[in-house]
């Protein structure tokens, strides 16, 4: 077994288990290492979108799943698996003809019937259809092939058990030789799936229930009540968020390169996306989510070469909004973020961090460097127009220096700090704080 293929079973596994965070960050690992040795990562993505159709994130779902379709080539394997969750992805979006007609296409598909990832996902979307008889016999082909992996016998197990009773209430008949079969690998394999045990015990007692072995019955049903309803929730690694930050990057950029190889006709609903995701409706900058999701990035950097972090305000512009009106002072707003994002160097990361005020981040730049660029954009916003106000547009700007140590939170604050000196002492167009004074 590949390291790849490892950790596509560790990501599964730690789904079935109840971890998606983890599962999350073992697909994520799996796509860097393909790219890194030039493979396919469609599969990966399939995953990461079968995660979220699961958590109720259809739409998002639906777009990773058509990057792993025009990703796939011409694998049968990996073309079946995108579209099987395409199809899925369709029907809960009410676009049931079009998933008819996907699911056709992986049916038709002869990798389908001997690979029991794909059986099992087929199942799935079966059990969408309220197809009971046809999920249950597909779930049980798919068992039958995971004899290697525990944890997807405990799964498949599970999701028969729940399916049989739909069954046995459809068809009113009962196949007792089966479901004693799926009781006891459920059984012998239920450790596997350790927060899910209260779950396998309620349906095991359902099992027992329609088996007419009542004794059996009451015995797992009294062991599910005296087991917690949820466990107890564990404090999350730092490194997660970075992870669901990183993810959150890589698919808002697969959505926002979709939607563009669209026809012209769609080029709003690219702005609507990218002004969701990261961008400030009123200046057309990118928000201060943005700049947290740079910030790893940055920070690593910052090791071995200069960060500068520049917090910027507008002078009195709660004065101006209050006595000239928003529409003036949204004016002035949209005017000198204009004008801050021509000065913006290149590898610069450039937000608005609240009405009125801003936030720039610049790498490899020394204070006097950073210093003109000041100057000039003090200089371009002295120039703006303002006949209706009763003085000239300027901005008061605070600067920091990433330390050893620093997180951004840390730089953050030292750079507002800078900047409410700057305000209060009126000192000129840039303050550093204490420590780079």
């Amino acid at each position: 077994m590949s390291h790849e293929q490892a950790l596509l079973i560790k990501g599964r596994r730690l789904y079935r288990q109840g971890q998606p965070a983890l599962a999350m960050s073992s697909f994520l690992v799996g796509i860097e290492e393909s790219l890194d040795l030039y493979e396919n990562e469609t599969i990966y993505w399939v995953e990461l979108a079968h995660l979220f159709r699961e958590t109720g994130q259809v739409e998002r779902a639906l777009t990773l799943n058509q990057y792993g379709l025009q990703l796939a080539g011409d694998d049968a394997y990996l073309i079946c698996a995108a579209r099987l969750g395409l199809a899925a992805d369709l029907w809960l979006l009410n676009k049931r003809d079009s998933a008819l007609n996907m699911m056709q296409q992986a049916l038709d598909n002869s990798a389908l019937y001997s690979c029991a990832y794909l059986l099992e996902r087929l199942s799935q979307l079966y059990s969408l259809q309220e197809e009971w008889q046809l999920a249950l016999s597909l779930l049980e082909k798919a068992m039958d092939l995971y004899q290697t992996e525990p944890a997807a016998m405990a799964g498949c197990a599970l999701a028969l058990l729940k399916l049989d009773a739909k069954v046995a209430i459809s068809a009113g008949s009962l196949d007792r030789a089966k479901l004693l079969n799926n009781v006891e690998v459920l059984k012998k394999y239920m450790h596997h799936l350790p927060r899910s045990s209260r779950e396998i015990h309620i349906e095991l007692g359902r099992a027992y229930q329609r088996l007419e072995q009542f004794a059996e019955s009451v015995e797992y049903f009294s062991k599910a009540l005296q087991l917690p309803t949820k466990s107890a929730k564990k404090s999350r690694p730092r490194r997660l968020a970075a992870v669901e930050y990183k993810l959150r990057q890589m698919t808002s950029e697969i959505e926002i390169e979709l939607l563009r190889e669209k026809n012209v006709a769609q080029h709003q609903q690219v702005q609507e996306l990218e002004n969701v995701t990261f961008r400030d409706e009123l200046s057309g900058l990118h928000n201060a989510r943005y700049l947290e999701m740079r910030w790893p990035v940055l920070l690593d950097q910052a090791q071995s070469e200069a960060l500068c972090l520049l917090s910027l305000g507008i002078d009195h512009f709660a004065s101006i909004r209050e006595v000239f009106g928003s529409e003036l002072a949204y004016i002035a707003y949209h005017q000198v973020a204009r004008i801050l994002q021509i000065h913006t160097p290149a590898n610069a990361v450039l937000v608005c961090s609240g009405l009125g005020s801003f936030s720039l981040a610049i790498p490899r730049m020394n204070k006097i460097q950073i210093e003109q660029i000041a100057m000039h954009i003090q200089k371009d916003i002295a120039k703006l127009e303002s006949v209706h106000l009763s003085q000239p547009l300027s901005v008061s700007m605070g600067g920091a220096f990433f330390q050893l140590g620093d997180t951004a939170e840390i730089l953050h604050l030292r750079a507002d700090l800078a900047l409410f000196l700057a305000l209060r002492q009126g000192v000129g167009p840039l303050l550093w704080d204490e420590e780079e004074k």
